[in-house]
């Protein structure tokens, strides 16, 4: 079960480890993290394991409790490096239209981004990730708190699809990865967010 992370709270320049940003939830994200503890809760996880992100860190925290699981955090799941854009940069860049987020969409390629991450270091990266994930719960159901690049790769390398295929997941979104083998992964479903969508309940 690949989750995204919930809603972030503003970036601060140059925030976390490296120069990567590094938010907490928002209220929204807190909220919808809750609502992912309730539907994962019924869902057969029996592992969970997360980005070092405090974001994705943060989500994880409600269905951990719920479950008494301790979380795993894996490094490879941290979100797409992306150079001089890192910090929060890139919100701004993709508001803007920058000839070089043109040019990521055109190639399809995060390292059009100056001093980013290439497609073949991140798909690597996330490929040892998962199966990290696989080996440390064989044979069992995994909530993967992770990040929308995470999570796109991941789904391209089960479909063989292109690298951006499956991108711009939602906050609290939850996609599902069947890994049969270490080399035959299947995709479930992508981008699952109908526990987001349930009425609040009604207050006396």
């Amino acid at each position: 079960m690949l989750v995204r992370h919930g809603l972030q709270a503003a970036y601060r320049p140059h925030e976390g480890p490296a120069g990567q940003g590094d938010p907490p939830l928002a209220p929204g994200g807190r909220r919808q993290a809750e609502r992912l503890a309730t539907r994962l809760s019924q869902a057969g996880v029996s592992g969970i394991c997360t980005s070092p992100a405090r974001r994705a860190r943060e989500t994880a925290e409600p269905l951990a409790r719920l479950l008494q699981l301790r979380p795993i955090v894996i490094e490879g799941l941290r979100e797409v490096w992306l150079g001089e854009w890192e910090g929060g940069a890139v919100h701004q860049r993709v508001r803007e239209n920058h000839p070089a987020w043109v040019r990521v969409l055109q190639t399809g390629r995060w390292d059009a981004i100056p001093g980013a991450e290439t497609n073949e270091e991140l798909h690597g990266r996330v490929a040892g990730a998962i199966l990290e994930a696989k080996a440390r719960f064989p044979g069992q159901v995994v909530a993967v708190f992770t990040h929308d690049g995470v999570i796109a790769a991941a789904l391209a390398l089960a479909a063989r699809a292109s690298s951006f295929a499956f991108a711009s997941s939602d906050h609290g979104s939850i996609s599902e990865l069947v890994l049969e083998s270490q080399e035959s992964w299947r995709v479930r479903s992508f981008n699952d967010t109908c526990h987001l969508r349930a009425r609040e309940p009604r207050r006396p």
